[in-house]
Protein backbone atom coordinates (compact mmCIF):
# COMPACT_ATOMS: atom_id res chain seq x y z
CA UNK A 1 0.00 0.00 0.00
CA UNK A 2 1.52 3.26 -0.85
CA UNK A 3 1.55 5.81 1.44
CA UNK A 4 2.75 9.46 1.74
CA UNK A 5 5.14 11.14 -1.58
CA UNK A 6 8.63 12.63 -1.07
CA UNK A 7 8.47 16.16 0.23
CA UNK A 8 10.77 18.79 -1.43
CA UNK A 9 10.97 22.33 0.14
CA UNK A 10 13.92 23.47 -2.69
CA UNK A 11 15.44 21.64 -5.70
CA UNK A 12 16.35 18.14 -5.46
CA UNK A 13 19.60 17.29 -8.06
CA UNK A 14 20.37 14.00 -8.20
CA UNK A 15 23.96 12.98 -9.48
CA UNK A 16 25.21 9.78 -11.59
CA UNK A 17 28.76 9.48 -12.70
CA UNK A 18 31.14 7.51 -15.22
CA UNK A 19 34.28 7.97 -14.52
CA UNK A 20 38.04 6.26 -15.59
CA UNK A 21 37.95 4.46 -12.34
CA UNK A 22 37.29 4.07 -8.89
CA UNK A 23 39.53 6.26 -6.92
CA UNK A 24 37.93 9.35 -5.71
CA UNK A 25 41.03 11.55 -5.96
CA UNK A 26 43.17 10.06 -8.65
CA UNK A 27 40.46 9.21 -11.48
CA UNK A 28 38.27 11.38 -13.08
CA UNK A 29 34.57 12.18 -14.50
CA UNK A 30 34.08 10.90 -18.56
CA UNK A 31 29.84 11.37 -17.84
CA UNK A 32 27.20 13.28 -16.05
CA UNK A 33 23.81 13.30 -15.37
CA UNK A 34 22.18 15.59 -13.38
CA UNK A 35 18.38 15.41 -12.74
CA UNK A 36 17.03 18.50 -11.13
CA UNK A 37 13.56 18.12 -9.81
CA UNK A 38 11.52 21.54 -9.11
CA UNK A 39 9.16 21.38 -5.95
CA UNK A 40 6.28 22.02 -8.52
CA UNK A 41 6.65 18.33 -9.75
CA UNK A 42 8.85 19.75 -12.89
CA UNK A 43 11.94 18.13 -14.12
CA UNK A 44 15.16 18.89 -15.70
CA UNK A 45 17.66 16.35 -17.50
CA UNK A 46 21.00 17.17 -18.16
CA UNK A 47 23.96 14.97 -19.32
CA UNK A 48 26.87 15.28 -21.08
CA UNK A 49 30.29 13.53 -21.40
CA UNK A 50 33.53 15.19 -20.07
CA UNK A 51 37.69 14.72 -21.09
CA UNK A 52 38.75 13.65 -17.88
CA UNK A 53 42.53 14.43 -19.44
CA UNK A 54 43.60 10.87 -18.78
CA UNK A 55 43.37 7.99 -20.35
CA UNK A 56 40.28 5.86 -19.74
CA UNK A 57 41.21 2.27 -18.75
CA UNK A 58 39.93 -0.91 -21.10
CA UNK A 59 38.23 -2.30 -18.05
CA UNK A 60 36.46 1.31 -17.13
CA UNK A 61 35.35 1.34 -20.99
CA UNK A 62 34.10 -1.90 -20.80
CA UNK A 63 31.47 -1.19 -18.20
CA UNK A 64 30.37 2.27 -19.35
CA UNK A 65 31.45 1.93 -23.02
CA UNK A 66 33.06 5.44 -23.26
CA UNK A 67 36.29 5.93 -24.67
CA UNK A 68 39.47 8.09 -25.27
CA UNK A 69 38.10 8.62 -28.89
CA UNK A 70 34.58 9.17 -27.63
CA UNK A 71 35.46 12.42 -25.11
CA UNK A 72 38.75 13.62 -27.22
CA UNK A 73 36.48 16.97 -28.49
CA UNK A 74 34.24 17.34 -25.16
CA UNK A 75 35.27 20.05 -22.40
CA UNK A 76 37.05 19.26 -19.16
CA UNK A 77 35.73 19.96 -15.95
CA UNK A 78 37.38 23.01 -15.25
CA UNK A 79 35.34 24.43 -18.06
CA UNK A 80 32.00 23.22 -16.58
CA UNK A 81 32.57 23.51 -13.26
CA UNK A 82 31.20 27.29 -12.60
CA UNK A 83 28.27 26.76 -14.14
CA UNK A 84 27.50 23.35 -13.24
CA UNK A 85 28.62 24.70 -9.12
CA UNK A 86 25.78 27.61 -10.27
CA UNK A 87 23.28 24.87 -11.08
CA UNK A 88 23.30 23.12 -7.95
CA UNK A 89 23.34 25.99 -5.76
CA UNK A 90 20.71 26.10 -3.04
CA UNK A 91 19.91 22.55 -4.35
CA UNK A 92 19.55 18.93 -2.12
CA UNK A 93 21.69 16.28 -3.40
CA UNK A 94 20.70 12.58 -4.16
CA UNK A 95 22.47 9.50 -5.76
CA UNK A 96 22.90 5.52 -5.50
CA UNK A 97 26.06 5.33 -3.19
CA UNK A 98 26.71 9.10 -4.14
CA UNK A 99 27.88 9.94 -0.53
CA UNK A 100 30.80 7.03 -0.92
CA UNK A 101 31.57 8.09 -4.65
CA UNK A 102 29.93 10.48 -6.63
CA UNK A 103 29.72 13.36 -4.11
CA UNK A 104 33.48 13.12 -2.94
CA UNK A 105 35.09 12.43 -7.13
CA UNK A 106 32.97 15.74 -7.59
CA UNK A 107 34.21 17.31 -4.62
CA UNK A 108 38.12 16.82 -5.78
CA UNK A 109 37.01 17.65 -9.06
CA UNK A 110 35.68 21.01 -7.78
CA UNK A 111 38.23 21.86 -5.60
CA UNK A 112 41.20 20.93 -8.55
CA UNK A 113 38.80 23.80 -10.70
CA UNK A 114 39.07 26.04 -7.52
CA UNK A 115 35.63 25.91 -6.66
CA UNK A 116 35.30 25.23 -2.80
CA UNK A 117 31.39 26.08 -1.94
CA UNK A 118 30.14 22.89 -3.79
CA UNK A 119 27.54 20.92 -1.51
CA UNK A 120 27.58 23.04 1.53
CA UNK A 121 24.18 23.69 3.59
CA UNK A 122 22.62 21.02 1.33
CA UNK A 123 21.16 18.04 2.75
CA UNK A 124 22.82 14.56 1.20
CA UNK A 125 20.46 11.58 0.53
CA UNK A 126 22.46 8.41 -0.70
CA UNK A 127 19.51 6.33 -1.98
CA UNK A 128 21.76 3.16 -1.41
CA UNK A 129 21.72 4.12 1.87
CA UNK A 130 17.78 4.54 2.62
CA UNK A 131 16.96 1.55 0.48
CA UNK A 132 19.64 -0.24 2.64
CA UNK A 133 17.48 0.26 5.76
CA UNK A 134 14.90 -2.36 4.17
CA UNK A 135 16.57 -3.89 1.66
CA UNK A 136 20.55 -4.17 1.37
CA UNK A 137 20.78 -4.75 -2.48
CA UNK A 138 22.38 -3.47 -5.70
CA UNK A 139 20.34 -0.65 -7.45
CA UNK A 140 19.44 -3.39 -10.53
CA UNK A 141 17.37 -5.25 -8.18
CA UNK A 142 15.97 -2.44 -6.15
CA UNK A 143 14.96 -0.93 -8.80
CA UNK A 144 12.88 -4.18 -9.93
CA UNK A 145 11.92 -4.60 -6.40
CA UNK A 146 10.85 -1.20 -5.83
CA UNK A 147 9.74 -0.02 -9.77
CA UNK A 148 8.95 -2.91 -11.57
CA UNK A 149 11.18 -2.15 -14.11
CA UNK A 150 14.36 -3.66 -15.64
CA UNK A 151 17.41 -1.29 -15.59
CA UNK A 152 20.39 -1.22 -18.12
CA UNK A 153 23.06 -0.07 -15.49
CA UNK A 154 26.23 1.49 -15.80
CA UNK A 155 25.08 4.39 -18.27
CA UNK A 156 24.80 7.66 -16.60
CA UNK A 157 21.94 8.63 -17.40
CA UNK A 158 19.55 5.89 -16.92
CA UNK A 159 21.41 5.20 -13.39
CA UNK A 160 20.08 8.57 -12.51
CA UNK A 161 16.63 8.32 -14.17
CA UNK A 162 16.11 4.96 -12.41
CA UNK A 163 17.80 6.68 -8.93
CA UNK A 164 15.14 9.31 -8.65
CA UNK A 165 12.49 6.72 -9.22
CA UNK A 166 13.24 4.22 -6.64
CA UNK A 167 13.52 7.38 -4.16
CA UNK A 168 10.42 8.17 -4.49
CA UNK A 169 9.49 4.62 -4.97
CA UNK A 170 10.57 4.15 -1.74
CA UNK A 171 9.49 7.36 0.02
CA UNK A 172 6.34 6.38 -0.58
CA UNK A 173 6.14 2.66 0.48
CA UNK A 174 7.95 3.35 3.56
CA UNK A 175 6.31 6.42 4.35
CA UNK A 176 5.50 5.54 7.80
CA UNK A 177 8.27 4.29 8.86
CA UNK A 178 10.71 7.10 7.58
CA UNK A 179 7.96 10.30 8.98
CA UNK A 180 9.32 13.15 7.73
CA UNK A 181 9.26 13.05 4.37
CA UNK A 182 11.67 15.98 3.59
CA UNK A 183 15.24 15.76 2.68
CA UNK A 184 16.27 16.90 5.80
CA UNK A 185 13.66 14.36 7.74
CA UNK A 186 15.36 11.84 5.14
CA UNK A 187 18.91 12.99 5.62
CA UNK A 188 18.28 12.25 9.42
CA UNK A 189 16.67 9.04 8.64
CA UNK A 190 19.66 7.49 7.04
CA UNK A 191 22.86 8.94 8.43
CA UNK A 192 25.09 7.95 10.93
CA UNK A 193 25.44 10.98 13.03
CA UNK A 194 25.87 14.73 11.37
CA UNK A 195 28.74 15.77 9.40
CA UNK A 196 31.19 18.72 9.88
CA UNK A 197 32.27 18.25 6.90
CA UNK A 198 31.03 17.24 3.12
CA UNK A 199 32.21 13.71 2.95
CA UNK A 200 32.17 12.88 6.60
CA UNK A 201 35.61 12.28 7.94
CA UNK A 202 34.60 14.33 10.59
CA UNK A 203 30.90 14.20 12.70
CA UNK A 204 28.75 15.58 15.50
CA UNK A 205 29.35 13.41 18.31
CA UNK A 206 26.62 12.27 21.06
CA UNK A 207 27.89 15.29 22.81
CA UNK A 208 28.15 17.67 20.01
CA UNK A 209 31.35 17.84 19.99
CA UNK A 210 33.47 17.09 16.51
CA UNK A 211 34.85 14.02 16.68
CA UNK A 212 36.33 11.26 13.85
CA UNK A 213 34.53 9.42 12.34
CA UNK A 214 37.63 7.16 10.27
CA UNK A 215 40.60 5.97 10.69
CA UNK A 216 42.84 4.94 13.82
CA UNK A 217 40.62 7.54 15.96
CA UNK A 218 37.48 6.90 14.94
CA UNK A 219 35.14 8.04 18.09
CA UNK A 220 37.76 10.44 19.84
CA UNK A 221 37.27 14.22 19.86
CA UNK A 222 39.83 16.23 17.46
CA UNK A 223 40.73 18.63 19.87
CA UNK A 224 42.32 15.26 22.22
CA UNK A 225 44.20 14.87 19.26
CA UNK A 226 45.77 17.72 18.19
CA UNK A 227 49.11 16.17 15.99
CA UNK A 228 46.83 13.23 14.22
CA UNK A 229 44.81 16.77 12.98
CA UNK A 230 48.48 18.52 11.84
CA UNK A 231 49.36 15.11 9.92
CA UNK A 232 45.75 15.01 8.16
CA UNK A 233 46.13 18.52 6.93
CA UNK A 234 49.42 17.92 5.77
CA UNK A 235 47.82 14.88 3.95
CA UNK A 236 46.04 13.73 0.54
CA UNK A 237 42.51 14.91 2.60
CA UNK A 238 39.96 17.09 0.83
CA UNK A 239 40.19 20.55 1.19
CA UNK A 240 36.84 21.17 2.37
CA UNK A 241 37.87 18.84 5.55
CA UNK A 242 40.64 20.47 6.51
CA UNK A 243 39.20 23.56 6.55
CA UNK A 244 36.51 21.75 8.76
CA UNK A 245 39.33 20.47 10.95
CA UNK A 246 41.28 23.95 11.01
CA UNK A 247 37.53 25.38 12.15
CA UNK A 248 36.83 23.29 15.02
CA UNK A 249 40.39 23.45 16.24
CA UNK A 250 39.71 27.55 16.09
CA UNK A 251 36.71 27.32 17.85
CA UNK A 252 38.74 25.20 20.67
CA UNK A 253 41.02 27.97 20.55
CA UNK A 254 44.18 25.36 19.32
CA UNK A 255 45.06 27.57 16.44
CA UNK A 256 47.68 26.15 13.66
Amino acid sequence: MKGEKLKLERPLVVIDLETTGLDVQKDRIVQICVIKRFPNGKQEVKTRLINPTISIPKEASEIHGITDEKVKNEPKFKDLAASLGAYIDGCDIAGYNSNKFDVPMLLHEFERAGIYGAFENVNLIDVYKLYSKFNPRTLEVAYADYCGKKLDAHNAESDAIATIELLESMVSEHSHEIGDKSLKGLSEFIGEGKNIDILGVIKEGENGEAVFAIGKHKGKRLKDNRSYCEWMLKSNFSQNTKDAIVKVLKQNRDEI
